[in-house]
């Protein structure tokens, strides 16, 4: 029996959520924020060649390994009053982050800190717009062979 790259998706989605208790939004909800006039900070967690490869527009690239007092330093007046949303490719080291980040968004006066449920891999599988360097973009990175299999590619 073959299972679709929604399968496999779902499922590590699931483990994630399982593991990680972090708020999270859907990409319909971050869709409807990014349209909106009080847009989130939204911070792209996943490697530079992953981003580079292309990011959802807007996204800041922000180092997994970031400390919260280097977070605050850095991003305290871009993250005062507004959503902060993170993401990776399915949402685990975007909720690692967010836990480790989360009260110090906070003390910089954030309204909100949400981890993107599935990623970037939910945001381009439901056909949403990604960007490289020179605009929009139809390739994504897979991380690797097997987390891959969870993007479908766009012909």
């Amino acid at each position: 029996m073959m299972f679709g790259s929604d399968w496999l998706l779902d499922f590590a989605i699931t483990m994630v959520e399982l593991r990680y208790r972090v708020r999270n939004l859907t990409t319909d909800e971050l869709a409807a924020m990014l349209a909106g006039s009080e847009p989130p900070l939204l911070f792209d967690v996943r490697n530079a060649v992953e981003y580079e490869k292309s990011h959802i527009a807007t996204a800041i690239l922000l180092e997994q390994d970031t400390a919260p007092d280097a977070f605050a330093a850095r991003y305290a007046s871009l993250a005062a009053g507004r959503d902060i949303v993170f993401y990776c490719s399915i949402g685990q080291r975007s909720s690692e982050l967010l836990v480790r980040l989360e009260n110090d968004c906070l003390k910089v006066r954030a309204k909100s800190c949400r981890n993107l449920r599935g990623g970037i891999f939910r945001w381009y599988n439901s056909g949403r717009p990604v960007v490289d360097g020179s605009g929009l973009t139809d390739d994504i990175d897979g991380y690797d062979e097997m987390w891959g299999m969870m993007v479908e590619r766009r012909r």
